[in-house]
């Protein structure tokens, strides 16, 4: 080991993190100076270094209320420790109090960054706020209106090479064959709006590809990825690169037909690797993993769920789930619908309902930080 390695990835962890939570320029700059910085990325880093300090939570955004029927714009956040979970109220943040919209819903959490997209009549628009510095930035709104047959769906996500925090807007233009009865499908393109940078920009190329409107991008090695459907309605896997903004594609987890209904199956992380929800069938709900990244042999079943009366878990059936996260004692917490969370562990075949939350709401894996979003230029920052 050479001694710039050892002066910069031997430093004790609370230095580290400090490091990492210095502006994104900086850390360009900081590892444009050393080599040893180069094989150290944020995403990596900040997760396992963070962990110490901030423990692994779930955030939660609630956009309707059972109590009043009525919009809501709540955030709650879940902590996890082996055998329990946490949810104090106290911190939870109503920011209907600061925020000027009805709701919003969330895209997705990077670094403790968190991203809402809000969109009502013609208006589509970005809200990233760090609930821990109580800061947040509205991002201009992009070009081509969201507008019925066309669709619109985001991701966001952080390029480990450039440091750079991005914003990817799905645009989907429905394309009509005449000489196919008026057979639909879509023309895909990628928006990009780059934290700091003050504009959107469309990256080049698009895909024959219909992302739909109600998944949002998983990310994972430094892209996006969504569940998407080919003009002959087969199921892939597509993603966005964050560092060339080129889409790739590569084939689905088994188990598919065209006779699927698309929302039953819902892509997902499992840790490391890309996982596939189905609950298509009416006796199991599975969970397919990807252990190899791109590699279609590599498609493991992971978890089978048997659905009976006896097991009390009929309700399991024939309704969307995603998978939240993988607990560090092996459970896996899933969100069903967006009605309620719950808890399975796969060697001890457990099933528990988690009462955090009422009403319907959203939510993500969240690691809360103090980086500010003053650090972005161009950017307007709200205090709140």
């Amino acid at each position: 080991m050479s001694g710039e390695e050892t002066s910069l990835m031997d430093l004790p962890s609370p230095i580290l993190l400090q490091i990492l939570s210095l502006p994104p320029t900086t850390l360009l700059y900081v590892k444009t100076l050393s080599k040893s910085y180069l094989n150290l990325t944020l995403d990596s880093e900040f997760t396992k270094l963070s962990r110490s300090a901030s423990p692994a939570s779930i955030i939660i955004n609630q956009f309707k209320s059972n109590r009043t029927a009525s919009r809501t714009n709540t955030l709650k956040f879940l902590k996890f420790a082996v055998d329990s979970f946490d949810h104090d109220p106290i911190d939870d943040l109503d920011l209907q109090l600061y925020v000027p919209v009805d709701s919003f819903f969330l895209v997705g959490s990077v670094h403790g960054f968190v991203c809402f997209n809000y969109f009502f009549g013609d208006v589509d628009r970005i809200y990233i706020l760090n609930p821990t510095t109580r800061e947040y930035i509205i991002l201009p709104e992009p070009q081509r209106v969201r507008k019925w047959p066309n669709l619109v769906t985001y991701g966001f996500g952080f390029d480990p090479v450039r440091f750079e925090y991005k914003v990817v807007r799905i645009y989907q233009e429905e394309i009509r064959d005449d000489d196919t009865n008026g057979f639909r499908y879509y023309k895909s393109e990628a928006q990009v709006y780059t934290i700091g940078k003050g504009y959107w920009r469309s990256s080049a190329g698009n895909v024959m590809f219909c992302f739909g409107c109600r998944a949002y991008g998983v990310k994972l090695y430094g892209k996006l990825h969504w569940l998407v459907s080919d003009a002959d309605r087969n199921e892939l896997i597509c993603s966005f690169n964050l560092e060339n903004e080129l889409f790739e594609s590569f084939p689905t987890a088994p188990g598919y037909t065209k006779e699927n209904c698309p929302d039953l199956r819902r892509l997902g992380a499992f840790g490391c690797c890309l996982c596939v929800c189905d609950n298509n069938a009416d006796t199991h709900f599975e969970v397919w993993v990807m252990k190899e990244y791109g590699v279609t042999d590599s498609w493991v079943k992971e978890i089978v769920i048997n659905i009976s009366p006896e097991c009390n878990n009929n309700w399991l059936c024939y309704e969307m789930i995603n998978l939240l996260k993988v607990l560090d004692d092996g459970e896996v917490l899933f969100l069903w619908r967006d009605d309620f969370l719950f808890l399975h562990h796969p060697v001890k075949k457990t099933l528990k309902m988690l009462d955090v939350c009422e009403g319907n709401f959203l939510a993500s894996s969240h690691v809360s930080s103090s980086f500010s979003l003053k650090n972005f230029e161009a950017e307007v920052v709200n205090v709140f």
